[in-house]
């Protein structure tokens, strides 16, 4: 079965100071394991001209994690949500500070990703508030958050004189309202209301692995997205082109921080402070782990992707090429 295998990477110094900021370092590192290139975390800043084109096959767009009340109610929502943050950096957490900007930070993410001329740039069809990532006393439901992120990509799209976007859309799935993969008739709602047709989904193995938390091995696991995976329809099944492929058992973790609940020093945080505790959260729930099983054979057999990304958070290059050589292996 053809298809690229890419690892993910970006633009943060935290990973190009990995390669003592030389692509070309980067670019041998892919060679010497045998891979297609990478999948590129890209931001606001127009790219620069020394990323090998080549080496990009894919783009990732940045997530805008509470952005559904900006895009319902403007600057009210944006002194709710982010008091005194700092007008550059709201883009990174909504897109802007109403409909209009946000459309247009969008339009520039695009054109920014269509200079690779790559496979797809993958967004993440969810909303999240803060306390929410621990309460799960969601504001919004999977509906709600479908139907106005897909009036966002219609939007943005209709800014391009063809109404399609420059690049392919790789629609990614979370655990949080939105696009979960758990509902086959929410999904094909929510490609029904997509005006363009330059889009797919992306299964990302390890997100669909935490909407469970009874799993606790591989096996189980692997059995769970083929299970959910059979139940898409054939439409929906058709339009997953590619894999963010990786491990997920965060259930024992899960259901110990649900049946605590939030903490009492919770609401003394600044929203810095609040922004940071959820996000060792998330990164506690959503692990990243690589595939010790041939079993995941059965997963990219089964969906037959034309792009794998072994998508995996590392301390170091050390944890990086372990966790890529013990699941490549098992391919």
């Amino acid at each position: 079965m053809a298809y690229q295998n890419l690892i993910n990477f970006s633009v943060h110094p935290s990973d190009i100071n990995r390669f003592e900021n030389k692509w070309e370092d980067l670019q041998e590192y892919v060679n010497d394991n045998k891979l297609d290139g990478v999948e590129l975390l890209i931001g606001y800043d127009e790219p620069e001209n020394d990323i090998p084109k080549e080496l990009v096959k894919t783009i990732h767009l940045p997530f805008w994690v509470t952005w559904l009340d900006v895009w319902k109610n403007g600057e009210d929502a944006v002194k709710k949500y982010y008091p005194n943050i700092a007008p550059d950096h709201l883009k990174y957490c909504c897109g802007g500070f109403n409909q209009q900007e946000m459309i247009k930070n969008q339009k520039k993410l695009w054109d920014y990703a269509a200079l690779f001329q790559p496979k797809h740039a993958v967004m993440h069809a969810a909303h999240v508030e803060l306390e929410h990532a621990f309460s799960r006393d969601f504001t919004y439901t999977n509906l709600e958050v479908l139907e106005n992120f897909a009036s966002l990509l219609n939007r943005t799209a209709k800014e391009y004189n063809s109404s399609e976007p420059p690049i392919n859309i790789a629609i990614e799935n979370l655990w949080w309202p939105g696009l979960d993969l758990l509902y086959p008739a929410q999904v094909d709602d929510f490609a029904s209301r997509l005006e363009f047709d330059n889009w797919s989904f992306l299964l990302d193995t390890g997100h669909l692995m935490n909407t469970n938390i009874g799993l606790r091995c591989e096996d189980e696991a692997v059995d769970y997205v083929l299970e959910r995976y059979s139940r898409l329809s054939k439409d929906a099944r058709d339009r997953m082109k590619s894999i963010h492929l990786n491990l997920s058992l965060s259930g024992e973790y899960q259901t110990k921080q649900l049946l605590e609940g939030l903490s009492e020093e919770w609401k003394k945080k600044s929203f810095s402070e609040k922004y940071t505790t959820a996000r060792n959260h998330v990164l506690k729930i959503d692990q990243h782990l690589a595939f010790k099983s041939e079993r995941v054979r059965d997963i990219i057999h089964e969906i037959k992707p034309e792009v794998v990304i072994h998508e995996f958070i590392t301390k170091d290059m050390n944890e990086l090429s372990e966790k890529l050589h013990t699941q490549m292996n098992h391919l």
